[in-house]
């Protein structure tokens, strides 16, 4: 408690950690003011905190959160927002061996006109193309698909289970006939839905079964975060946090941690969500969607990257809001982090693979100049 109470009275420290002060103290604020009406023990409240602000060891010692990332990120994300317009946005850090959470901000306004107000929810799930990965993935392990096979999404308009599926290049005659690899590294949405019915015969109980055993939507709850962690499969919703530990597991060659915002012990949800020929399928696909794919923005001569960005347009044609994503992570031969970046935007232009890349590549410039 003391810990934080430190942060309160030097804001400039607790604006790093701001996206969970609320939570502690809305648990705690009762002690805290009774605390604080006790005169006995005022002097020596001040003493202690005088001592707990000053022990920066002791601070560090209990979070993962690497406070000058976590400025520099909440700095990146802000200028993003305001060139993009946006009215949402977060960004998450992720060491890639540990699951240790470095930083993790985020950031909304009413309107583009509004300042900007800390949000601390990363666990309510959100719409994206995401998915795609996971429906990869988990095609690939059932032998029906491999990466050279081919599908063909026509001009870039589908028709299933009476819902219309376009492409973001339908008005441009769509792919035609591409191969699997290339349909993901080119986020076709037609793509992705062909996979699943030719690997599960659109049975979609068995689909969803396929997906949690990989275990995309895991982790069911963060230490530090008061929130119930959630996934809609069939909605193509995943939380923020549930979204990065998976593409964390990737980067771990298959190995799934928890993410951490304390300095415990190195968890393991699953040693191995996949097969390591299939999850190195899936690198090979994320490598491919920075070099060649629709990926190229987040390129930086400094790091090789993979990632995958995504778009998705909610609402009628007329008041309609986009959010857009990029997750992934570097460097690719050694990953040593892992990152996600969102933003939610109400006007065109706005996609994953260019508003969200380039914040995700300023992130990563970042980090490799920090080193």
């Amino acid at each position: 408690m003391l810990f934080f109470l430190c942060f309160i009275t030097n804001y400039s420290f607790a604006k790093p950690f701001r996206f969970f002060i609320s939570t502690i103290l809305s648990k705690n604020l009762s002690l805290y003011i009774e605390i604080m009406n006790m005169r006995l023990f005022k002097v020596g409240l001040i003493v202690i905190l005088i001592s707990s602000c000053s022990n920066k060891t002791v601070q560090e010692s209990l979070l993962t959160i690497d406070t000058l990332l976590q400025n520099k990120a909440d700095t990146l994300l802000t200028t993003s927002m305001i060139e993009h317009q946006a009215t949402s946005g977060k960004a998450i850090i992720m060491e890639t061996a540990t699951g240790y959470i470095k930083a993790m901000v985020g950031l909304e306004r009413k309107d583009t006109l509004s300042p900007f107000q800390p949000t601390t929810d990363f666990c309510t799930p959100y719409p994206t193309e995401q998915r795609q990965i996971a429906t990869l993935l988990a095609a690939l392990e059932t032998g029906k698909i491999s990466l050279s096979d081919t599908v063909d999404v026509g001009e870039g308009i589908y028709i299933s289970d009476s819902d219309t599926i376009k492409d973001h290049n339908w008005h441009r005659g769509g792919y035609g006939k591409i191969t699997v690899e290339w349909a993901i590294a080119a986020s076709s949405r037609i793509g992705e839905v062909l996979i699943r019915e030719r690997a599960f015969d659109d049975n979609k109980s068995e689909y969803e079964a396929a997906i949690g055993q990989i275990g995309y939507g895991k982790p069911d709850s963060v230490k530090g975060l008061d929130c119930i962690l959630n996934t809609d499969v069939a909605a193509s919703k995943i939380s923020p946090i549930q979204l990065i530990t998976f593409y964390n597991a990737i980067a771990n060659h298959g190995r799934m941690v928890q993410p951490q915002l304390y300095k415990d012990s190195v968890a393991i949800i699953n040693p191995q969500i996949a097969s390591k020929a299939n999850i190195d399928s899936i690198r090979q696909v994320l490598e491919r969607t920075v070099a060649e794919g629709l990926g190229k923005r987040v390129n930086t001569n400094k790091a090789k990257v993979a990632g995958k960005g995504g778009t998705i347009q909610i609402g009628n044609p007329n008041d309609s809001t986009y959010i857009i994503d990029f997750c992934g992570y570097f460097p690719t031969d050694n990953p040593r982090y892992t990152i996600l970046v969102v933003l939610e935007k109400q006007e065109l232009p706005a996609s994953g693979h260019i508003q969200a890349a380039g914040l995700f590549r300023k992130i990563v410039e970042q980090l490799i100049q920090n080193k």
